[in-house]
């Protein structure tokens, strides 16, 4: 149950770690963490002092049983071990569900953190005005004359041009083809100039 609690509490840390956004809250998680661990020194000691005493008593149960055996019964040694574990159970328990229920308020503190953190770039990235885009100048100095084509798989606006003997600036003037891997679509039909 210890080592569970332990592998919880490094997952829960390592997972923390991961989402810090900012020098601060990586600060603050740190003294968070360093809190947890001395918690847990706590608790681990207090373990090994229960386990302490558990022995001991076992010994004295052992002891007693064998120079006063007439005093106590098997079954009265028995039922104060029993009343030991239980107590010692409740104990562990105890201490888990606090150390648990601290771990859970600082991440909810921290994820509150780091969502107005996210929260306040999104608002800063928002605000910025988007950059329109420049208006694109078709020229109309290409030859009037030439003929249409139906754009074909695996088409480009160079391989069109070179095999009709036109230019790449003479189809994307003539087609208003600003952007050829966008504008240029199969199936689409366009106008090849070809100088007479």
């Amino acid at each position: 149950m210890i080592q569970l609690l332990r592998r919880t509490l490094k997952i829960t840390a390592v997972s923390v770690l991961a989402v810090a956004a900012s020098a601060s809250a990586q600060t603050d998680l740190r003294v968070s963490v360093a809190d947890m661990k001395q918690d847990l020194a706590s608790l681990l000691h207090q373990v090994k002092s229960l386990r302490l005493e558990v022995e001991q008593l076992r010994a004295e149960n052992a002891r007693l049983a064998r120079s006063q055996s007439g005093e106590r019964t098997r079954s009265d040694l028995l039922a104060a071990i029993e009343a030991l574990r239980t107590a010692y159970k409740q104990a562990d328990e105890a201490q888990k569900q606090s150390i648990l229920a601290e771990v859970n308020r600082q991440m909810q503190a921290f994820a509150k953190e780091t969502q107005a953190a996210v929260q306040a770039v999104v608002g800063v990235v928002s605000s910025r005005p988007a950059t329109p885009a420049p208006p694109v100048n078709f020229s109309q100095d290409y030859p009037k004359t030439g003929k249409t084509y139906v754009v074909r798989s695996g088409d480009t606006l160079s391989k069109i041009a070179r095999q009709h003997g036109s230019s790449i600036k003479h189809i994307q003037n003539a087609n208003k083809i600003a952007n050829p891997s966008r504008d240029l679509q199969v199936g689409q039909t366009i106008f090849i100039p070809i100088a007479p």
